[in-house]
């Protein structure tokens, strides 16, 4: 029953609307100790849990880039782009767009979805 102490924990650290990370942490961390692993061990299994699921959050590089490609006008840019080209309807540009991204899956490129590029280039038009 004490080995559960890690669910109270993070519940309080909730209630209390602390770090969520460092709530989840502590109660881990606790709960190893409770069940009787020592603390390098612990940390082993955090360190290899970390290393195994590290691109999970290589997301968040995302989001200062597209930040600074807003700041400086990358949507009036794409959009004066698209307003130049004539019969340039939202059909025709993700019609555009639908075949850029079948090619690039084709041969195994990922350019993005909507924070990448379908938020900073094609929304605005």
């Amino acid at each position: 029953m004490i080995k559960l102490i890690g669910v109270v924990i993070i519940v309080l650290g909730f209630a209390l609307k602390l770090d969520v990370l460092a709530v989840v942490l502590v109660a881990g961390i606790v709960t190893g100790l409770v069940s009787g692993l020592d603390f390098f061990h612990i940390l082993e299994i955090i360190g290899t849990s970390f290393v195994n699921n590290r691109l999970m959050s290589i997301f968040l590089i995302m989001f200062p880039v597209i930040a600074i490609i807003e700041r400086f006008g990358m949507k009036e840019r794409a959009a004066y782009f698209i307003g130049k080209i004539k019969n340039a309807s939202a059909g025709n540009v993700l019609s555009l767009w639908i075949v850029i991204r079948s090619l690039a899956s084709a041969m195994n490129i990922r350019i993005g979805g909507h924070v990448q590029f379908i938020r900073p280039l094609i929304l605005p038009m």
